[in-house]
């Protein structure tokens, strides 16, 4: 470990660039291959990994495409201004309409984009601490693409992280969403120049511009991000103070106040959902702890292991930048456990420090015991076996796929119905569905409805039940009216997810079918937009 200036040869960046692509392409077959294989008569949605989740991404980029930027939540039926935050994705559908490109598209570039950024950030960072090329291939790769035993679990029923918490794993974030790779480059970009504020020299004062920078945009998407990176910074100078015994004063002023710098938006964030009574609900079932430490064993596997041995290697030797990878995981494990309701958040960007620890635990656990004959084949045996678990999760969404998976896929008639209500429907005109229906109908349409999304739908489990009952038929008719003009419901969605919901005798149809209050509005294949009169 260097923690020296060392360049990177343009040999060097011709292996990045390149590994970097092979898994960009891979992190998109998935996709290409959904594409291709859509079913005659149905349209890709274009979101494979937690559908429930990428379709609110794509609803907010729908209102900043509208031209807000004021996030509102379009998965509830309840009236309120919402409140200047998420504007990542508000600022992606700005530009989407800027380019007269597709929301999907917009998307799916920031994906790409920010995916490249965090793959060539983890080699800055990498190269950063160790000046062995060989060492920083290997780093990079059990960062990037390494994994644990979530392929195995899996095959049992369990779910290892590996398998369901993508803001820990590199892969896992860039196959899943837009804004997780991105705010991992940024907490590298953050660190890369922290590291550089401590070691002083020239240009330190840009360094430090970039630190603030890079901190402000990361406190803009994903302020978790900020714990972790200034955790490590911060255990970095409390190390020189007791190695050197000399207050590292300009470093630290410099660090604290890229930190301090970054917290205004989030504090307002924060200020602004306690103040809105709508948003305030939902941020109170917006609810994600931190699975049980020994899933996370399972999801580091091996990795985890190495890692575990990195550790008690720095420890020993007690180098200045190897407290920075101590001083994130510390940090993000204690982090995950303190009673917050967004306990997960903190494990972004975790296998960073875990892949170069565990990379360190292979130097002088295994590598330095086995002839120089065999130390090549072992690391590439080592790399693989610690992405089995991102072949096994691109398998599987391709298997999906081929099996015409639903939430993957909108018929023609619900995609042509999703475009009138688009194109032709009222824009605040509370929609009444399926709960399926509903987690697809914001983000196409741009409608709110009644139930779309567990957190996004205040009294989300009450909505549900409800909305469920309704298409069962299991609300008396008072109930039933009082119920749609309660939640101000202006058009009922009805189509094969409906009817699969209320059985083949629905009491539903055929109130639609003979009602007079109610008018088919628009009618596409077997799906019907129906009006109240």
């Amino acid at each position: 470990m260097s923690g020296q200036r060392v360049t990177i040869n343009s040999r060097e960046w011709r292996w990045v660039a390149l590994t970097a692509l092979v898994i960009l392409g891979v992190s998109s077959l998935p996709y290409l291959v959904a594409w291709a294989v859509a079913p005659e008569g149905a349209h890709f949605t274009g979101i494979l990994v937690n559908p429930i989740d990428g379709h609110s991404y794509l609803a907010k980029m729908r209102q900043g495409w509208e031209g807000s930027w004021r996030f509102r939540l379009a998965f509830t039926p309840e009236v309120h201004e919402g409140a200047p935050i998420y504007l990542f994705y508000l600022g992606l559908g700005h530009v989407a309409r800027w380019m007269g490109l597709s929301l999907i598209l917009v998307y799916h570039l920031a994906r790409g984009l920010g995916g490249a950024a965090m793959l060539v950030m983890v080699y800055v960072l990498v190269s950063h601490l160790n000046d062995n090329v060989s060492e920083r291939r290997t780093a990079f790769l059990l960062v990037s693409i390494g994994s644990g035993l979530g392929w195995l679990t899996g095959l049992f029923g369990m779910m290892a992280t590996d398998l369901w918490v993508p803001e820990a794993f590199p892969w896992y974030a860039l196959l899943g969403n837009a804004h997780f790779p991105m705010a991992i480059a940024l907490m590298l970009s953050c660190a890369v120049c922290g590291l550089r504020v401590i070691e002083g020299g020239q240009r330190i004062w840009m360094w430090g511009a970039g630190m603030v920078l890079g901190a402000i945009v990361l406190g803009g998407i994903q302020p978790f991000g900020l714990v972790a990176v200034f955790g490590g910074l911060g255990m970095v100078l409390v190390h020189q103070v007791f190695q050197a015994r000399v207050i590292p004063w300009r470093a630290g002023f410099s660090i604290l106040g890229s930190a301090a710098l970054a917290l205004p938006y989030p504090i307002y964030i924060q200020v602004a959902l306690l103040a809105n009574p709508v948003l305030r609900a939902w941020n109170e079932q917006n609810v994600t702890p931190s699975p049980p430490f020994w899933h996370w064993l399972f999801g580091y596997g091996l990795m985890g292991v190495l890692a575990g041995v990195g550790i008690v290697t720095l420890l020993r030797q007690r180098r200045c930048w190897d407290w920075f990878l101590l001083g994130w995981v510390v940090v993000v494990l204690i982090g995950m456990y303190v009673p917050l309701s967004l306990q997960r958040r903190l494990s972004l960007g975790l296998s960073v420090p875990i892949g170069v620890l565990a990379e360190i635990g292979w130097r002088h656990s295994v590598r330095s015991r086995i002839t120089v004959r065999w130390r090549k084949r072992l690391q590439s045996l080592l790399v693989a076996f610690c992405a089995v678990t991102p072949i096994f999760f691109v398998s599987m969404l391709v298997l999906s796929s081929l099996a015409s998976e639903s939430w993957f896929y909108l018929s023609d008639g619900e995609w042509d119905v999703l475009r009138w209500l688009r194109d032709e429907g009222r824009p605040e005109a509370v929609v009444l569905c399926s709960p399926m229906m509903g987690t697809f109908t914001p983000a196409w349409a741009g409608q709110p409805v009644l139930y779309g999304h567990p957190f996004e739908t205040v009294n989300a489990e009450q909505r549900e039940a409800q909305v469920e009952a309704f298409w069962t038929g299991a609300l008396d008719g008072p109930t039933r009216d009082q119920f749609l003009r309660e939640n101000r419901v202006t058009y009922i969605l009805a189509g094969p997810r409906e009817a699969a919901l209320a059985g083949e005798r629905s009491v539903v149809m055929d109130w639609l079918a003979d009602e007079g209050g109610w008018r088919i509005a628009f009618e596409a294949g077997a799906v019907k937009v129906y009006e109240a009169q």
